[in-house]
């Protein structure tokens, strides 16, 4: 008959079960375990994981989400806090009297390297007039409004091509918005450059994302 040695862990448990002394807590390096199980240290998976017993979020319920850095440290991230870090963020800038319908560089101060800065939506609330070049009686214009990087933060522009106030003298409001994300919880690809040889479509060699 062959015999086997079990491990140390299993011959503890069985002393333990043996004793009739089971404890509700569990500490891998710590005395002082604050959960079912707390593991002071690192910790490798190398296989899955099955997690049981999880309810659905309600609207009530703290959101929370764990966000890995790139110093391999784990940060919670509380999106239920109105004033705290968040996946992303709404914002809506309202600048007031512009040259006539025209910003053409609104430094919003957020950090490029940090955070991605888009545009959804602009809206101003003058009534415009075409410009009285010729043919522009035959035009019309759509709002432009973008967000671009320059000195290392984002700027807003935005403008109605070839219009402008029809009076000169009132004072024009821009309302943009924007969706800010945060770069840790986004992937950032580099520039893509896409020669295009005089035609007017092209093809990418390979999408970025397969």
């Amino acid at each position: 008959m062959k015999s086997y040695k079990a491990p140390a862990a299993i011959l503890f448990l069985l002393s333990l079960i043996a004793s009739g002394t089971i404890f509700s807590q569990v500490g891998i390096n710590t005395t002082n375990p604050r959960t079912t199980l707390e593991v002071a240290g690192d910790l490798n998976i190398s296989d899955g994981m099955e997690i049981g017993d999880y309810g659905g979020l309600k609207d009530a319920d703290t959101s929370t989400f764990l966000i890995q850095e790139s110093s391999n440290q784990i940060k919670s991230l509380n999106v239920s806090n109105p004033t705290g870090v968040a996946l992303a963020y709404i914002q809506e800038y309202v600048i007031e009297d512009p040259n006539l319908d025209w910003v053409k560089d609104f430094d919003t101060g957020i950090d490029a390297t940090d955070y991605m800065v888009i545009v959804t939506s602009a809206s101003f609330n003058q009534e415009l007039d075409l410009t009285p070049n010729p043919g522009a009686e035959d035009n019309a214009s759509i709002p432009f409004a973008s967000a671009f990087v320059s000195g290392g933060t984002w700027h807003l522009v935005a403008d109605y091509p070839q219009a402008a106030n029809i009076d000169e003298t009132a004072m024009g409001v821009w309302t943009i918005s924007t969706l800010i994300f945060s770069n840790d919880v986004s992937k950032q690809y580099g520039t893509v450059p896409v020669p295009m040889a005089g035609n007017s479509s092209a093809s990418a060699s390979s999408p970025i994302i397969n």
